[in-house]
């Protein structure tokens, strides 16, 4: 780059001392890049005699390619530093299909309109391998229902959404303003699977701390699985409130009263990560969630009842 930049500057000027005064170095050592480089592209590139210096024809062949490889040099340097400082780059995103639905995708895409030089890669996951993924570093963050129990891991809260019954709308409770889980102790559930995940568990500890055990009709291992399955008549589920969005079909959503169970999304990441643009992510959706709060970090979130 430094024989390259030489070549230009002189090539510019035709005379060695101006050339020499804008590089900031003396005539010899300019003479000596320049012939290293002559040597290199194996031609004469200029002209010098004791009245002139010129191009060579070498030489204005050379120069536009010369500058051109100084530019791209120069704007790759740009683009290392940026990336460096987490300007630009690419994330990996692990998520299920529910918290995208349930407010994840608004939050990205806000990310982007004011990062639109990082690139955001969303991988559709089941919780336990989105952990699985974080944890070898595949992803580099994962937004994850279940607070990780990996010591390696970082985790912080995002926010909580209601639970919500999820009937079809021809269901004997369909026109009611809310129920509660007894409320469905005679309909077949389809559930997430127990052993899916932590949050699996709860909801159906939630079902069973009611007084029933829920006749199971199928499970699951992502809740966004579940409204098809409930319009083909596999019975009743509680499911987080955000799938209720861009949800279609004869469903009805009701609230659960008076203690609705809570999902809670955490944002799951290792703390060493060497992304830079993950910090950039972080403290984006850090204050995107304090605003959907009004600054209460205790409660709310993308998609709160």
């Amino acid at each position: 780059m430094r024989q390259l930049r030489c070549f230009v500057v002189l090539a510019e000027e035709l005379n060695f001392t101006r050339a020499a005064q804008r590089l900031h170095m003396s005539q010899p050592p300019l003479s000596t890049q320049i012939q290293t480089l002559e040597r290199e592209v194996g031609a004469q590139l200029i002209s010098r005699t004791s009245r002139r210096v010129a191009l060579t024809r070498a030489g204005e062949v050379f120069l536009p390619r010369a500058r051109n490889m100084l530019d791209q040099y120069e704007r790759s340097m740009q683009e290392i530093r940026e990336i460096g400082q987490g300007q630009d780059g690419m994330l990996e995103i692990g998520a299920t299909g529910s918290i995208l639905r349930g407010g994840l995708s608004e939050l990205l895409a806000g990310f982007s309109r004011a990062h639109p030089r990082i690139t955001l890669r969303v991988h559709e996951q089941s919780p336990s391998l989105q952990l699985n993924e974080v944890r070898s570093r595949r992803t580099d963050v994962s937004f994850n229902r279940s607070m990780p129990r990996d010591p390696e891991l970082a985790h912080e809260y995002g926010w909580r959404e209601e639970m919500v019954a999820l009937v079809r709308s021809d269901h004997r409770l369909a026109g009611r303003t809310c129920v509660s889980i007894q409320d469905l102790s005679e309909d077949q559930h389809v559930v997430l699977r127990p052993d899916s995940s932590d949050f699996a568990a709860y909801v159906m500890a939630c079902i069973v701390a009611s007084g029933h055990r829920p006749r199971v009709s199928q499970q699951v291992v992502d809740a966004q699985s579940i409204p098809s399955l409930i319009v083909a008549g596999f019975g009743v589920s509680i499911v987080p409130a955000g799938i209720a969005r861009l949800t279609a079909g004869p469903l009805t959503f009701l609230p659960i009263r008076p203690d609705p169970p809570i999902s809670e999304v955490y944002i799951v990441y290792h703390p060493d990560a060497p992304v830079p643009a993950l910090r950039i992510f972080l403290d984006e959706i850090r204050r995107s969630l304090a605003r959907d709060r009004g600054g209460d970090a205790g409660s709310g979130g993308p998609n709160t009842l």
